[in-house]
Parts: C-alpha cells; structure tokens; sequence
C-alpha cells in the first residue's frame, strides 16, 4: 500500500525508479520521495507496483478432486492438479506420520498406479524411492498426478495406523483421514490447498471446515497448508447430525452407527452440560467459533484390520474423530463423555500451547518433544477437573478417579516422563505410553495444588 510520506515511518519493501528502471530496497519510505520526478513517474511507478504485488502475491496451489460415486473394491482414486514448479526433480510424498499418534503410519503404504502427467497429457518418469516417496523427473512440465488408494480400514497388508486415523471407503460410510488421502511435494507444503469432492446426493460430509462452496453432489474445501488440511478429517454417511451452540462456537455432532444404536441427538445432549461447563472454565469464550465431534460406532460383527477392541479418538484443533465399538447407549455414556472432553481440552494444548517440534511437525521423520506428559496428562486433569468444578461428577468420584490413576501409574515403575516423552517411539517407551493418561494427570494434580498452595489460593 502507497501511503503518504508524513504517515508511515517505514516499509518492508520500497520501489523507486532511477532514470527509467525499477529498482527495490529494504529501507525507509522516504528513499522513494527524492526519485519520484514527475506525475508521470509516479503513474509508472504505481503501474509497476501492482505489477509487482500481483506477481509476487499470486500463490500457486494444489487442486485435489476425488469422486466419491466411483469408489470401487474399497479403492478411491484421487488427481491432482499441481502447483508450477521451478525444479527438474520432485518428490511426492505421503506422511509417515502425523501428530497425536506418536507411531510410524506410512501412508504411502495404501497407494498404487501413482503416474504424473506434463499439460499435454504425456506420462512423466515416476520412480517410487522407499514406502512413501516418488521421484518425478522433468517436473518442469508437471502438470497431473493420479493415484489410487486402498482403504485402511479393510487392508490385507500389515500396518501401525490407529483406527481413529485412518480411511474408510464403504457404500454407506467414507472417512477421510486427509493424511491418508493427499500427498505433498516436499519442499512446497506451505502452499494452499483445494479439495473438490464429488459426492452421493444422500450423503453430507461431516468436519469442522466450512466449504467455500456446496451442493448435493459437490462440496469444495480449501485450507492454507498442508498443516491445516490434514488436521482436518472429514466424515461422508447418510447425515445424522446435530448442533449445539456454546458462546461463540457452533459445535457439530456427527454420528455413523450401522445399526442405529446411538444418535447425534443422544450425544449432543450428553455433551450439552460438559462443553458449557467448558466454556466457563476457559473463561467463558472458545478458542474456536466452529468444532466437530466425529464418531464412528463399529458393528462388533465386523472384522478390521486392527487388533480386535482396539478403540480410541484422535485430537484435532477444530475437531476429534472417534472410533468406538456400537453398543447401547447406557453402557457408553460415562466414557463417551470422558473420552470427549479429554479430545475437546487438546484445543488448549498442544493445538494451542505447544513446543516447535508441534507447531512445525515433521512429516517425514519422528521428532519428538519432551512434553508428551503435558499435551496428554495436563489435558487428561483438565478434563477431570472441569466435570467436578460444575457439578458432573463429585468430589468422591474426582478423587476415585485420582486414585485409579495412581494404582495405574505404579504399573509402569519409576521413570522420567519427559525422557519418556522424548523417545516415546521406542520400544521399551512405547510399552509406558498409557501412563501419560495416568502418571500425567497426577502431575497435572500436584502442580494445580503447589500453584494454588503459592498463589494463596488464587
């Protein structure tokens, strides 16, 4: 922006003309005063800026599209429509693992026939490097990349993908986990992307995005990086939905459960009082005006590719997937709301107060933090503690549940939780993880009483 001389003390970026070039520098707004000449330089001058900020501000993009109507053998096939590269080789990438899971998932497991295309419809030379990597060369010229994927859920082959992350093509229920669904090409992940999906007119896909543009057979999404996109699950079912207003965010329930044991309407009313009750403790506004809770209710007659009664849910900073076994409503509520309000408290942390290795996660190789026992322990006391400061559970139950956790936590011996945070996908550490639910929260509990006990109470 153009401003006067006397109203902005200094630019980032100044354009001046010397005898008829266009030159930049990086100082002050008043280098450009003393080369203006004329109106008609200024009228350059203004031309040559815009020119300029047009150029430079005119990101390129991923454009995926998937069609939903043509999945075929639990297969889905996804092109992509590539940014314009400036280099000879690239790498197209899926992730080898993702945040919240703190295990190898190699995505690039799942895809097959993966070709590149120039933009006159000529075959590139695609060679595979490793589980989750393809190098094309003359990329130049790149224009397309098509794939297929095979569903997660009902895969042949051996794999560490937790339920709640993973994908699901089926005639009456899609998931896409989108770390599972669009790669990347290293180096260009800051990009935004477009996602079109093609849709069954029956179904309604359930997530915390907002589509740019929707109907009954198409939805648009568009996110600012990859970042964004594969924090963003999305569920495609017949829609059994239901939404609750809390302050200032609409908070969406989305159900699938195959014979209609639960319902959005159920759950909605469960979470009602725990999410104002949530509200309050985070001082009465959220960090969001939009959030999804997305379950999933497995048939117990199904079988899947993970190990049997294997159920959990995976946190996201708008939204928390859900993969539970279906059973009747009175034997799921108290963990249901359990387990919902230690997913809703991640929006705290680590998807808001979290350390770099968080905030800019490595796709492609494991670099972990030492703060696992905050993201999950600290959470995990949050959840507990906001339900007996509003009076869903009592001071009794608060303390049982305290009290179950440090019978839990002597199972796993005397070890240091941030080592144990650090190398959590080792072996021996691995074997320690579910102490971070545990061990965790009875820090989150001594450090609430030693602030209290120095703060007076305050």
């Amino acid at each position: 922006m153009l401003t006067n001389g006397n109203q902005i003390n200094q630019v980032s970026l100044c354009i001046y003309l010397t005898k008829g070039n266009i030159s930049f520098c990086t100082v002050c707004f008043h280098c450009v005063k003393d080369r203006i000449y004329s109106m008609k330089n200024m009228y350059c001058l203004i031309i040559a800026f815009f020119a300029f900020t047009s150029f430079s501000f005119c990101q390129e993009k991923y454009h995926y599209t998937i069609d939903l109507t043509k999945i075929k053998n639990d297969r889905l096939e996804v092109e992509l429509l590539v940014p314009k590269l400036n280099q000879n080789t690239v790498e197209f990438t899926f992730p080898r693992i993702i945040p919240g899971t703190y295990r190898v998932a190699d995505y690039g497991k799942f895809v097959n026939e993966l070709k590149a295309f120039d933009n006159k419809g000529k075959s590139l030379s695609v060679s595979k490097q490793g589980t989750n990597k393809w190098k094309i060369t003359n990329a130049g010229s790149l224009s397309k990349i098509s794939y297929v994927l095979d569903d997660i859920f009902d895969a042949t082959q051996d794999h560490n993908i937790y339920p709640m992350a993973a994908t699901n093509f089926e005639e009456d229920n899609i998931i896409l986990h989108t770390p599972g669904i669009f790669g990347f090409i290293d180096g260009h992940y800051k990009l935004p992307f477009t996602i079109t999906v093609h849709k069954p007119a029956r179904f309604y896909g359930a997530t915390s995005l907002r589509p740019v543009s929707s109907t009954p057979t198409t939805d648009v999404f568009q996110t600012t990086n990859l970042n964004d996109l594969y924090e963003s699950p999305i569920m495609y079912a017949v829609p059994d939905t239901s939404s609750i207003q809390v302050g200032n965010a609409q908070v969406l329930v989305a159900v699938y459960s195959p014979n209609k044991s639960v319902s959005s309407k159920l759950i909605a009313e469960w979470m009602s009082e725990l999410l104002e009750a949530s509200k309050e403790y985070l001082g009465g506004k959220l960090p969001t005006d939009k959030y999804a809770f997305l379950y999933y209710f497995k048939d117990p007659s199904l079988k899947h590719s993970f190990p049997a009664q294997l159920s959990g849910a995976l946190e996201h900073p708008t939204s928390s997937f859900y993969y539970l076994y279906e059973a009747p409503p009175q034997q799921l509520k108290n963990s249901l709301v359990d387990i919902s309000s230690h997913e809703f408290f991640h929006i705290i942390t680590p998807l808001t107060i979290a350390s770099r290795e968080v905030k800019e996660f490595n796709f492609n190789e494991a670099v972990l933090s030492k703060h696992l026992w905050l993201y999950e322990g600290i959470t995990e006391y949050f959840a507990q503690l906001v339900q007996v400061q509003n009076g869903l559970t009592n001071e009794k139950q608060f303390f049982a549940k305290m009290r179950e956790k440090m019978n839990e936590a002597d199972e796993h011996g005397d070890f240091s939780m941030t080592e144990m945070s650090k190398r959590v996908m080792e072996d021996a550490f691995q074997k320690k993880y579910n102490s971070v639910y545990s061990r965790g929260a009875l820090l989150g509990l001594m450090l609430d009483l030693d602030i209290r006990e120095k703060t007076g109470g305050k």
